[in-house]
């Protein structure tokens, strides 16, 4: 295993064993956190666990990472909390060293991983500025000229001559990031610092990330924000459990988190305690979602049909059996709600066993996880006999971006206005 960093045009030996417009190379990353075991204590281990291999005791923060990055490149990495996204980052910027694998980088970097990593509390921010450009290799010359460029970007003002200890946690990002877009580097590692200042800042920060990759920087950032990442990204990588699982375009990799979470958020819905009210007066056996030519569905092509099946099973005459359906989001919001009446399902309630079907022809739903509630009543009464929250939950996943509650397309016009007294 190894890490390598050097300018292109000083190292040849990383030239002649990564292409020049490769800027990074990993290859069969493994990092794991926690003393190494010495081979004699692992071979001990592995005799008592009657097992071949110690190598799968956890925890691994990345597992078999293997990635090419090419000059100009700006990759978005996403993926959720605890995923390996930050530690990726700083396995590249040299913070930590990888467990297994090899990982070269060709050219300076600069790595904007924490707000306040490299900065002294003590010193202004000028100070700090000097200070960093010191730890990158700059000349007291290069410092100099750069510094009324950063001072201007940072929009710190008298601050700037202040010390860092006196600064928010935005005015940090500020300072960190101020330095990192204008300080010529080739590598820069960005951690979830673009949400920092009022919106002006933030629309400047993306405008110079956007200059900086048309100059042939290559770009490593991580945020939550994946509005920022499909606009300044052109290339994306999704992190799970420290696996690459997929990479692609920034809107492929954004797709793919989302549908990720979606299906993950469904199997937390299956699993959650289920409220329910009964009369015994009606039978729930089964409930599920089945496609046009009736197979069951557990999740749900964006925009196609699909319908929902409850067997069920009632106890007593019902003169006006009035059943419903509602469709909630993972955040509890009601997004649909139908009631069998309401619809015109006219049906008398006879004794017996029978499937309730409800068949939705137009699915505006937008991506995400669902579950459904049902209830069963009397409608002379509206006396509730069955009431299931969560009788059934599934994902709607689909190749657009997951925004508000429902999906589809609107009709667009810009039209120049006419000045009536022109």
């Amino acid at each position: 295993m190894c890490t390598k960093r050097a300018a292109a045009a000083r190292d040849h030996h990383a030239e002649k064993t990564m292409p020049e417009e490769v800027t990074i190379r990993i290859e069969g990353l493994w990092k794991r956190y926690g003393f190494p075991i010495p081979e004699f204590v692992r071979r001990g281990v592995d005799r008592l666990k009657r097992r071949k291999s110690a190598d799968n005791d956890g925890p691994w923060a990345l597992r078999d990472i293997n990635l090419e990055i090419r000059r100009g490149e700006t990759v978005g990495i996403v993926g959720r909390n605890g995923a390996g996204k930050s530690t990726l980052l700083k396995v590249l910027a040299g913070v930590t060293t990888p467990t297994r694998g090899r990982v070269e980088v060709l050219g300076r970097i600069f790595p904007m991983i924490e707000l306040n990593a490299g900065l002294h509390m003590e010193l202004t921010g000028r100070e700090n500025v000097r200070l960093l450009g010191a730890v990158m290799g700059l000349s007291r010359r290069e410092i100099d000229a750069g510094l009324p460029g950063i001072q201007e970007f940072t929009e710190l003002g008298e601050w700037f001559d202040k010390p860092v200890r006196m600064y928010s946690s935005g005015m940090l990002a500020r300072l960190g990031f101020g330095v990192a877009v204008n300080i010529e580097s080739d590598v820069i590692l960005i951690d979830e610092t673009f949400a920092v200042g009022d919106l002006k800042f933030q629309n400047k920060s993306l405008a110079r990330v956007r200059e900086m990759r048309e100059s042939g920087a290559t770009i490593l950032l991580v945020s939550h924000s994946l509005e920022t990442l499909q606009f300044v990204a052109r290339r994306g990588i999704l992190v799970e459990e420290g696996r690459l699982v997929a990479e692609g375009t920034a809107l492929e990799a954004i797709n793919a988190y989302e549908t990720l979470v979606f299906r993950s958020e469904q199997k937390r819905l299956e699993h959650r305690v289920r409220s329910r009210i009964s009369s015994e007066e009606v039978n729930i056996y089964a409930a599920r979602l089945y496609s046009e030519d009736g197979e069951s569905l557990f999740e749900v092509p964006a925009g196609s049909p699909f319908g929902i099946e409850v067997d069920i099973r009632l106890n007593r005459p019902l003169r006006r059996p009035m059943f419903s359906l509602g469709i909630l989001n993972a955040q509890g919001i009601l997004c649909k709600w139908n009631i069998s009446e309401e619809d015109g399902l006219k049906e008398k309630g006879i004794p017996g066993r029978y499937l309730l079907r409800a068949w939705y022809p137009e699915n505006r739903l937008s991506n995400g996880a669902y579950e459904v509630h049902f209830a069963a009543r009397d409608a002379t009464s509206f006396e509730t006999l069955e009431r299931i929250a969560g009788i059934v939950s599934f994902a709607v996943t689909g190749t657009r971006r997951a925004r508000g509650i429902v999906a589809g397309k609107i009709q667009w016009q810009l039209i120049p206005h006419k000045d009536r007294h022109s």
